[in-house]
């Protein structure tokens, strides 16, 4: 079973990862796998020069994520040339990756862990989509505890990305990461369980 997992920042998405391998699932961090991506020799990179030009490589032939983000940062043509470039790679990566679990555990649980998977429309990769969401509050209480930023500014970060309202359109199941780690862990807990044995499989090793 493949499942989508994302969330808008501060919601907790990491959280819910970190929770999912603890329980055995497979996951597949679509921002790992992008660094990957644009190693030296790739393809990925190569492809960001030819757009962008080598002022956007450091001394030892690394990408500048400082320089290439400052080409890309308030320009929508030029970072979406750029999601042209990266996004198929990364799609392509994660399904080949997913596939090769599968092949060597059948009854695997793979989690796409897509921080922008509803913006990309990667939705089409995965059985179910998780959606994790959080009061406004608490996610601006997170953003100035996590990054030192204030109030206008954590609400930015936040207004910025697609809400929640409409993710949850196309979620399958939201996780409310309102309280604490307790909560969280006890909410993933019992839905891993009932994709991983089913509701009655899981009765039975609980007798």
């Amino acid at each position: 079973m493949r499942i989508g997992l994302t969330g808008g920042i501060a919601a907790g998405k990491s959280s819910v990862s970190e929770i999912l391998a603890s329980l055995g699932a497979w996951i597949l961090d679509a921002d790992a796998i992008s660094r990957e991506m644009v190693e030296p020799g790739s393809a990925g990179l190569e492809g960001i020069v030819r757009e962008f030009g080598e002022k956007i490589l450091k001394a030892d032939g690394t990408l500048d994520r400082a320089a290439l983000g400052a080409e890309v940062f308030s320009d929508d043509a030029r970072r979406g040339r750029l999601n042209g470039i990266l996004h198929p790679i990364i799609k392509s990566e994660m399904l080949n990756r997913a596939g090769r679990i599968e092949s060597e555990y059948p009854d695997a649980i793979v989690i796409m862990d897509v921080p922008l998977l509803i913006e990309s429309g990667w939705q089409d990769m995965a059985d179910e989509v998780w959606l994790v969401t959080a009061p406004l509050e608490e996610r601006i209480r997170r953003i100035a505890l996590r990054d030192g930023l204030d109030r206008r500014q954590a609400e930015r970060r936040i207004a910025a990305q697609m809400p929640d309202g409409e993710k949850a359109k196309y979620a399958d199941i939201i996780i409310n990461n309102g309280g604490n780690m307790d909560e969280l862990k006890a909410i993933v807990s019992d839905l891993y369980a009932e994709r991983k044995y089913g509701k009655k499989e899981k009765k039975t090793q609980e007798q």
